[in-house]
């Protein structure tokens, strides 16, 4: 489905933004500069970093095999998917306090439910690795905005990727979107 790929590639872009820092590359370039070794922030490669889904559905399945065939494991959350569906996409199912411990990108791809409101809170946060990069394309009322803002502040999580706001469009002065932490896109996927 042509949808479902557009939100899976839209996810795995903003993922390799995060992982690469173009648009931050791109500024530094066009302020003059030339990124010679020691000159310019680390960037680092997308193999051997473990990518974690929350929800394994059509999208899901798709991010998933866009992150393997980059080399990354990837690590899924969704209830509602066989562990058996899983292993035939190389990829584990684990519990989501699991998949906040492994993941060093988390994207999200669950439907908005009571459940799955908030779900990314300062209780999910304090359970990530420290320096994870979120990735949202599904809803933004599934992260704490608030939470996420603060975990960018402190480092714990070292960037994140937006494609969804909560409200939309988002208020020109919401703190989050001053933070250079934070690529954000116009609910483009």
């Amino acid at each position: 489905d042509v949808l479902n790929d557009c939100v899976a590639d839209t996810a795995l872009a903003l993922t390799l933004n995060a992982l690469r820092k173009f648009p931050q590359s791109e500024a530094y370039l066009r302020s003059g500069y030339w990124a010679t070794r020691g000159t310019y922030p680390l960037t680092t490669s997308a193999g051997g970093k473990t990518m974690g889904i929350l929800g394994l559905g059509r999208i899901g399945e798709a991010i998933a095999r866009r992150a393997l065939a980059f080399g990354m494991k990837v690590v899924a959350h969704d209830p509602y998917v066989a562990p058996s569906f899983a292993q035939q996409l190389n990829v584990s199912m684990v519990p989501l306090d699991e998949l906040y411990a492994q993941s060093d990108y988390i994207t999200l791809h669950v439907s908005l439910t009571p459940e799955t409101e908030n779900l990314l809170s300062t209780k999910a946060f304090e359970q990530m690795k420290p320096g994870v990069r979120i990735v949202n394309c599904a809803r933004g009322e599934m992260i704490d905005q608030d939470a996420l803002t603060e975990a960018l502040q402190s480092g714990k999580v070292a960037g994140a990727a937006l494609d969804v706001f909560k409200p939309e469009p988002p208020a020109p002065d919401l703190p989050l979107l001053g933070l250079e932490g934070l690529l954000a896109t116009p609910h483009i996927a």
